[in-house]
């Protein structure tokens, strides 16, 4: 009796202990990324009463005889089954669809989550809301032609910051390519005689300082021989006029199928600058223009360069891409979010705040993209819920008091046993 009242304390210890893990689980209800915990029960140590013995002969074998002495925790496991993804608005707030940590630093410890309340703070550093704790990631460099990442950082993501990012510095423009058509019906012109049928179009350039120059071109047809027709070009820039300017002129020639002939490589414009900005060296790329009867659309369809830009709007793609909107219209990737994954995330140490470290067990974190090899991609404007079932911690939590409730019968009666011995002395 002595010993099953022994045997019973421990249950009755380690079912409170199953009710605190409970407790704690809706209480984290509806606590963003929470993962809740599993009490594993196991029994304990035996005490042999008879060893089993093997067949002999005409007699049969017998089986081992043992009373145990009570039962203990196995384990305490963290479930690291999803929750469900619930939609916040808010562009910077990230849940991940499938496998993996967002990555976080607080002073020199790197820890992982999967709560994603994330938000930047005036200094534009992007950090997870309740303890400004710095996500980790990759920052674009703009001075390496905006890359995020390359081989010798893949693996060593850094807190990522877009404060030197607020301002797109301007761009001068280099390259300007005509598309449309010149209208193959066109009365021939005679510059000689005053008789010009031009084409006239124009596109603006930047300049290194950000000022806008404004490059305008003519188009004057002046021959027409069998299987071929001749197009003058001549550019002037900064509305200067065409008779006025020293212009660049050259001639366009197209075959019998009305496809451009010569020149089909790019030719070379520069316009010096007096406002103290670099001289802006243009490509002009003539080569799709082409000639048929109809009306002349040829216009320049791509050019580069901009002016300068103040940071609008930031949006955060599924593959964890910080993408940035200027004022001046452009945008620029300025940053990546890294996901860690783990061989085993159950193991990973629980340090409260919905974070997590690395442990013995779990393995080393894997770090790569979102959206790459086994990591899930990112939902923006949502927040992973909890992975808690109500239903189911109620339906435990009865269990449990059920288990505690008959453990503490088991001392009730075993008190009843001991006080009829007692009394078997009166």
């Amino acid at each position: 009796m002595m010993r099953a009242m022994h045997s019973v304390i421990s249950s009755l210890r380690n079912h409170q202990m199953k009710m605190d893990v409970i407790g704690n689980n809706i209480a984290n209800v509806n606590t963003y990324g929470f993962k809740k915990g599993r009490v594993i029960f196991k029994d304990t140590l035996y005490q042999t009463l008879r060893t089993g013995s093997a067949p002999q002969g005409n007699r049969g074998g017998t089986n081992q005889m043992a009373i145990g002495l009570g039962m203990e925790v196995g384990s305490v496991d963290t479930i690291c089954t999803p929750g469900s993804s619930q939609g916040t608005g808010k562009n910077t707030d990230l849940c991940i669809n499938g496998n993996g940590y967002f990555m976080v630093k607080s002073g020199d410890e790197v820890f992982y989550t999967r709560s994603g309340a994330f938000d930047f703070d005036k200094s534009g550093n992007f950090f997870l809301a309740g303890n400004g704790a710095l996500v980790l990631g990759w920052t674009a460099d703009p001075k390496n032609g905006w890359v995020i990442e390359s081989e010798t950082n893949k693996y060593n993501p850094t807190p990522i910051s877009i404060e030197r990012l607020r301002t797109l510095e301007a761009q001068a423009t280099t390259s300007m390519e005509f598309t449309g058509n010149l209208d193959f019906s066109t009365s021939l012109s005679d510059p000689a005689a005053g008789v010009i049928n031009p084409v006239i179009t124009s596109k603006d350039a930047i300049d290194s300082r950000g000022e806008t120059h404004t490059v305008s071109f003519r188009f004057i047809k002046i021959a027409a021989d069998t299987g071929t027709t001749t197009w003058q070009y001549k550019i002037s820039y900064n509305d200067i006029d065409f008779d006025d300017a020293e212009d660049l002129e050259g001639n366009l020639t197209f075959d019998s199928t009305g496809k451009l002939t010569s020149p089909l490589d790019p030719i070379n414009l520069t316009i010096p600058m007096t406002n103290g900005a670099a001289d802006l060296s243009l490509n002009i790329d003539f080569s799709n223009l082409t000639e048929y009867k109809g009306l002349s659309t040829a216009w320049v369809e791509n050019c580069d360069g901009y002016r300068s830009g103040e940071l609008k709007n930031i949006s955060i793609d599924p593959n964890g891409i910080i993408r940035g909107t200027y004022s001046n219209e452009i945008s620029r990737n300025l940053g990546q979010i890294a996901l860690a994954t783990f061989q085993n995330p159950a193991g990973l140490t629980n340090k409260g705040e919905s974070l997590y470290q690395e442990s013995s067990n779990s393995g080393d974190a894997r770090i790569g993209f979102p959206g790459e090899d086994d990591r899930g991609v990112l939902i923006p404007g949502s927040l992973e819920m909890s992975n808690v079932d109500l239903s189911e911690e109620f339906v435990d939590m009865i269990t449990t008091q059920r288990g505690f409730q008959a453990s503490s019968r088991i001392i009730t009666a075993s008190d009843e046993m001991l006080q009829e011995l007692v009394n078997l002395k009166r």
